[in-house]
């Protein structure tokens, strides 16, 4: 059996495996023997063995037979072609073993050391309660990665740390079978907190062997801290440490993380988050994770600004949950993005793919009551110009579901849920919402301000697109509008207010739309011959972007199309033979859709005033 792999020029049957015959520029390889790895375009090489490649129509240029490095068990031979290749290391790595010993239990460590590229990797098995780990050390680069939980974690190597020679006790101990020795190990505790998420620019700008080993889950680079081992398991359990650095003789900063998720309650040393200078709050309903702050404490009398990083808050000024949000977001975040546009030409064989830069804005207001993030996506192509914002309580929640006990009149009350705190504005209508539940704000700006801290530019290669329509539920009451955020209202005084319920469509459904065609949803079930759906056309599209929220996978954002729309139930009847009366029947107050979408081609359709059982008034447009 085989399997066909990309684009197979020839194949040939080699030990019942699939040989692909790859062209490459240059028409040799180095004689007698093969290269061992080699880089082909983009792509990787890894030999697996030397043997016969001479089945007619084959034209290899070796028997050099080779496995790509995203591909396990693939099989690959090359003759010449067109794209540039180089022989990344003539020899085999240098593969050693080293037993372990970890108390009562012990594993084996495996070593693999590449003298011609400087690479040293050590792949540790899992053990204990600690997953299997890849770490991946290159000296020129200054890289030190270790890939674990799915995640690969990106740091600067130590300055003292020279991978050669340790790659050479390695082997040493090795050769000699000296496992490691319990009374000459040093063991270090590090804690990595995220800094910065990497896209397929930066990606590709790194060692290869971290880029194949990185390939499809997330590469993020962290800031590394060393610990006590009394610290390290406090941490494991879930208790919160401190983490201290110092900034100049006269300051030291401090980190403290959040308990983790929505639910991070408690007040004081047991807090949702615990203040290094003392005390702690309630951090419930802000993350959906574990929000990071480092601050600056006294190290001496004095005041901070003596040696003290200024940009960074005062611990003992943390003292709820708006002071500690402040303290994560910044102000405002450009975040630069690479659109590829198709250019019309005079002929289809002209046409050519030319990028264009589009920056989306977020900003992030601490002045008003309750804080706010905005974030604007400008227009570009055959998409319109976006405006989304979000916005909390102001006692710092963010969510529906959460009261707030105050005294009215000397008795005790409890304020409304939070409603009505996302806004979409796309042409000229403000389509007002409720937060959903599993949507946290604080998240989508810290993960904004470490894609932008990572990446210059963006490409489509980082995004996963989705689509959605805005279904219009008719206009707020005068109260509803009133109570709107003033970021709300100040963007919206010239704009229709709509409630509005946001619902996916498919990539299929979002491209009709955009070419102006009617789309069809919501079948009502019926027992009849026919059924209830929604004609669908489009008003305006927008789109944003937003972090994305799978923490396994490499995509940074989610690239969300955005449609509103107008919407018409019609009537449609299943079948066409003794049963064509159905919706007349049935449904006589409803328009069948099949008219809709005769009268669609030359025509504009606009409905109001109707409710789920009826419509008032259909208009067709000639």
């Amino acid at each position: 059996m085989y399997s066909r792999l990309h684009i197979l020029l020839f194949l040939l049957y080699l030990k019942n495996a699939a040989l692909d015959v790859f062209h490459e520029t240059t028409a040799a390889f180095p004689t007698p023997g093969c290269c061992y790895e080699k880089q082909v375009g983009t792509e990787r090489y890894v030999l697996v063995n030397d043997e016969d490649t001479t089945t007619a129509h084959n034209d290899c240029n070796s028997n050099c037979v080779y496995e790509k490095k995203t591909a396990p068990s693939s099989r690959y031979c090359f003759k010449a072609g067109n794209d540039p290749f180089h022989c990344r290391a003539e020899q085999e790595p240098t593969r050693s073993i080293l037993p372990i010993i970890e108390g009562n239990e012990s594993f084996v460590q495996d070593i693999i050391f590449q003298k011609e590229t400087g690479v040293l990797v050590l792949k540790v098995p899992p053990h204990k309660d600690y997953t299997e780990s890849v770490y991946v050390f290159e000296e020129k680069s200054g890289t030190s990665l270790v890939k674990t939980g799915d995640v690969c974690q990106l740091a600067d190597l130590p300055t003292h740390f020279n991978v050669s020679a340790s790659a050479e006790r390695f082997e040493s101990q090795a050769r000699m079978n000296q496992g490691d020795n319990e009374s000459e190990k040093v063991t270090s505790f590090v804690l990595k907190s995220r800094d910065s998420r990497l896209g397929s620019r930066r990606r590709a700008e790194l060692v290869p062997d971290v880029q194949d080993l990185c390939d499809d889950v997330p590469l993020v680079k962290t800031k590394d801290f060393l610990v006590n081992e009394a610290e390290f398991e406090k941490f494991k359990k879930g208790e919160v440490i401190f983490v201290e650095r110092r900034g100049s003789r006269r300051c030291l900063m401090h980190e403290s993380c959040s308990t983790w998720g929505p639910g991070a309650c408690g007040y004081g040393p047991t807090g949702g988050w615990v203040n290094p200078a003392g005390g702690g709050f309630s951090f419930h309903e802000v993350s959906a994770g574990s929000i990071c702050v480092t601050c600056n404490m006294d190290f001496t009398a004095g005041p901070l600004n003596q040696g003290c990083n200024m940009t960074l808050c005062a611990c003992i000024e943390i003292i709820d949950k708006n002071s500690l949000v402040d303290c994560s977001i910044i102000s405002q975040v450009n975040s630069t993005i690479e659109i590829e546009i198709w250019n019309d030409t005079t002929t289809r064989q002209q046409q050519q793919q030319e990028p264009i830069l589009i920056t989306q804005s977020m900003v992030y207001n601490r002045n008003y009551g309750g804080r706010s993030i905005t974030i604007s996506s400008p227009a570009h192509k055959d998409i319109g110009a976006l405006e989304v914002v979000m916005h909390a309580h102001k006692d710092g929640w963010w969510h529906n579901g959460v009261y707030n006990q105050i005294e009215i009149n000397g008795t005790w009350a409890y304020e409304p849920s939070l409603e009505n705190n996302q806004m979409m504005k796309l042409g000229n209508t403000c389509f007002i919402s409720t937060l959903n539940a599993n949507v946290f704000p604080v998240d989508i700006a810290i993960g904004i301000q470490e894609i932008k801290k990572g990446n210059d530019v963006t490409t489509a290669d980082d995004e996963l697109d989705t689509h959605a329509i805005l279904r219009d539920l008719g206009h707020l009451t005068a109260a509803e509008e009133t109570g709107l955020h003033e970021d709300i209202q100040s963007r919206c005084l010239d704009s229709n207010l709509k409630n509005t319920v946001e619902t996916p469509i498919t990539k299929i459904q979002s491209d009709d739309l955009k070419n102006g065609k009617i789309i069809f949803m919501g079948s009502v079930p019926s027992r009849s011959y026919c059924q209830l759906q929604t004609a669908v056309a489009n008003k305006d599209t927008g789109c944003w972007r937003f972090p994305n929220p799978d923490n396994t996978s490499s995509i940074l954002w989610v690239h969300q199309i955005i449609h509103s729309v107008t919407e018409v139930p019609c009537c449609l009847t299943q079948t066409e033979s003794e049963f064509s009366t159905c919706c007349q029947d049935n449904h006589p107050k409803y328009r069948e859709c099949k008219d809709i979408m005769a009268a669609w081609n030359n025509a504009l359709f606009v409905s109001s005033g109707y409710d789920s059982a009826t419509i008032s008034s259909v208009e067709i447009l000639q």
